[in-house]
C-alpha cells in the first residue's frame, strides 16, 4: 500500500516539478544558515552528582578516600550518529543541544562516556559509509568502557576515523536530509537495515534509538506545495523506518510529542523551532532529550531484569 501512494506522489512531484523546485531554492537562498554549535564532542564518566551512598561512606568516603564516579553508577556508552539535528545546530552550544541534554539526563543513573558524530547535510547513506569504513580497536589494552579520545580530530569534523569499539546505546537522528534529496524508498530502507546490522555487529550496541522524522507538513519555513510534498515523504520513510525496527531485538523509533500550547499544529511547532524553521531551538532539545533518557532508562531496566530472570 505505501509503494502506491509513493508512487502517486512521485507521479504529483514530476507533475508540479517546476514549481517544487522554484520553491526549493527560494527556500535554500531565504534560509538562515546556521552553524554547529561549538563544544566538545567527546566526553567521559559524566555525572550528575558525586556524592557516594552509606556504603561507600562507610568504607572509606569519610576517612578522606575518594569514591570515583565508576564505583557508584553502571557504565554506558553512548554513542550519538546523525544530521544537522544530533550535531546541535539551532543552539549556540553542544551543553544546550542533544548530546548535552541527553548526557545530563542519563547521568543521573549512569556513569556515561560518549561519542557524536553528526554533520550538517548527512543523509543515511552518508552515514552507512562512515560506518562502514570504520576502523577496528586492535589495541588489546584499551577499556571498551572509555572513549577513544583521539578519533575526534575536529569540532565540527564528520571524517571516517571511528573505531569500531562497543557501546550499549546509540541514538540516531537521520532521513530529514533523506526527503529533501528525494532518496528513493528502496535505498532508505536498505540503507536502514544496514545501520542497524552494522552497530549491532560490529559496535555491539544492546538498544539503538532511532527519532521519526519531524513532521516536516508542519515546518514554517517551507511554503506550500512544497511543505505538503516534503510532509508527506516524512511520513512515507517513517513508516518504513517503523516496519524495519520491528524486525530487530533492542532497536526503537521515537517519536516525538509536543506539548500543546493551542490547537494550531503549526504554532505547538513554532514553540520548539529555531529561528531558521527548521531545527530544534533549546526546548526542543531537551524536550527531544528527555523522551530519549526514559525510553533508554526503561529499556536498560528491561534488559537488566531478563538477564536476573536467566541468572
Amino acid at each position: 500500500m505505501i509503494s502506491f501512494k509513493v508512487l502517486l506522489l512521485n507521479i504529483l512531484i514530476i507533475v508540479s516539478f517546476p514549481i517544487l523546485l522554484a520553491q526549493g531554492l527560494l527556500v535554500r537562498k531565504k534560509t538562515l544558515k546556521l552553524p554547529e554549535p561549538t563544544g566538545k564532542r567527546v566526553g567521559c564518566c559524566q555525572c550528575a552528582s558525586n556524592v557516594p551512598n552509606k556504603a561507600q561512606l562507610k568504607g572509606g568516603a569519610q576517612s578522606g578516600v575518594s569514591v570515583s564516579c565508576q564505583q557508584m553508577k553502571a557504565p554506558l556508552a553512548l554513542l550519538i550518529l546523525g544530521d544537522s539535528a544530533a550535531a546541535g545546530v539551532g543552539v549556540s552550544t553542544q551543553k544546550q543541544a542533544l548530546s548535552g541534554w541527553l548526557t545530563e539526563g542519563l547521568s543521573a543513573n549512569y556513569c556515561i562516556n560518549w561519542e557524536l558524530k553528526a554533520k550538517t547535510g548527512v543523509n543515511s547513506t552518508g552515514l552507512l559509509s562512515m560506518l562502514q569504513q570504520a576502523k577496528p580497536n586492535l589495541d588489546p589494552t584499551s577499556d571498551a568502557n572509555s572513549p577513544s579520545f583521539s578519533i575526534i580530530t575536529s569540532t565540527h569534523s564528520f571524517d571516517t576515523t571511528l573505531q569500531c569499539r562497543p557501546f550499549d546505546v546509540a541514538v540516531i537522528s537521520i532521513g530529514v536530509n533523506d526527503v529533501t534529496g528525494f532518496t528513493s524508498l528502496r535505498r532508505w530502507r536498505s540503507n536502514v537495515t544496514q545501520i542497524i546490522e552494522i552497530l549491532k555487529a560490529r559496535y555491539q550496541c544492546r538498544f539503538v534509538v532511532f527519532t521519526a522524522l519531524p513532521p516536516m507538513h508542519e515546518f514554517p519555513a517551507l511554503p506550500q506545495p512544497l511543505r505538503w510534498v516534503l510532509g508527506q515523504r516524512a511520513k512515507y520513510l517513517n513508516t518504513a523506518l517503523l516496519t524495519l525496527v520491528n524486525k530487530y531485538h533492542g532497536v526503537n523509533v521515537l517519536t516525538i510529542k509536543l506539548n500543546p500550547i493551542d490547537n494550531s499544529p503549526l504554532n505547538n511547532t513554532l514553540k520548539y523551532m529555531a529561528e531558521d524553521g527548521f531545527h530544534p531551538q533549546v526546548a526542543g532539545y531537551q524536550l527531544w532529550s528527555n523522551a530519549i533518557v526514559k525510553l533508554v532508562n526503561e529499556e536498560l531496566d528491561e534488559l537488566v531484569g531478563k538477564n536476573s530472570d536467566v541468572g
